[in-house]
C-alpha cells in the first residue's frame, strides 16, 4: 500500500470504533426518546393498576359502607327532608295541637333562607292554651321526627275561665329545615 491509500482510507480499528459510536449514538436516541417515555408510561400504568386493584379489594367493604349510609340517610330524611313539605308538617302541628286541646290562631310560613347545604323556613304561629298545654304542645313537637325549632315565643292576653283556667295567646317563631337539592337531582 502507498501512503495516498494509507491516508485515504480508515483502519479497520478506527471503523470499528465509529460503528461502535454509531450504534452507541442510535442506542442513546431510542433510549432517551422511546424507552425512557415508554418507561414512565409503564409506570404510570402500573400505578394505576395498583390503585384499582386496591380499590376493588375495598369494594365489597365500600359497599357495606354505602348501604349503612342509605339506611342512615333515610333516618335522616326524615328529620331533614329534601323539600318544604309544609302542608304534611301543619296536619303534624294541627294534629298536636288538637291533642292538647289548644286552639290554633295563625300558621303563617315566611320565604325560606338559603344556607350552604340546607334551607331554614321560618313559620310564625299563634294558639290559645293554657300554660301546661302550651308547654305540653311545645314537648309532644320537641318529639316530631321532623326538626323544628320554637324560638322566640310570648305569652298574652290572660283570660280566666270558670275560674280554673287561665287562657293565654302564645305567639311563636319556629324554624324548620330541608335540604338544598342540586340542579342534577333536580333534573332526574
Amino acid at each position: 500500500m502507498n501512503a495516498k491509500e494509507e491516508s485515504g482510507s480508515m483502519s479497520n480499528g478506527t471503523k470499528a470504533l465509529l460503528l461502535l459510536l454509531l450504534i452507541i449514538a442510535v442506542v442513546g436516541v431510542w433510549y432517551y426518546f422511546y424507552y425512557m417515555d415508554t418507561s414512565a408510561k409503564i409506570d404510570k400504568l402500573n400505578a394505576s393498576i395498583e390503585r384499582l386493584s386496591k380499590f376493588k379489594r375495598e369494594l365489597p367493604i365500600l359497599r357495606v359502607k354505602y348501604k349503612k349510609a342509605q339506611k342512615e340517610f333515610a333516618v335522616y330524611k326524615k328529620e331533614l327532608p329534601l323539600k318544604e313539605e309544609i302542608p304534611s308538617l301543619l296536619v303534624k302541628l294541627t294534629d298536636i295541637i288538637k291533642s292538647k286541646d289548644v286552639a290554633l290562631m295563625s300558621f303563617k310560613p315566611k320565604k325560606a333562607v338559603a344556607k350552604k347545604i340546607y334551607y331554614i323556613k321560618p313559620i310564625d304561629i299563634s294558639i290559645v292554651a293554657t300554660y301546661r298545654n302550651c308547654g305540653a304542645v311545645f314537648e309532644d313537637v320537641s318529639k316530631m321526627k321532623r326538626l323544628f325549632k320554637v324560638k322566640n315565643f310570648s305569652l298574652s292576653n290572660p283570660k280566666i275561665l270558670n275560674s280554673q283556667k287561665v287562657l293565654l295567646r302564645v305567639k311563636f317563631s319556629a324554624e324548620t329545615y330541608y335540604f338544598k337539592q342540586n340542579n342534577r337531582s333536580k333534573k332526574r
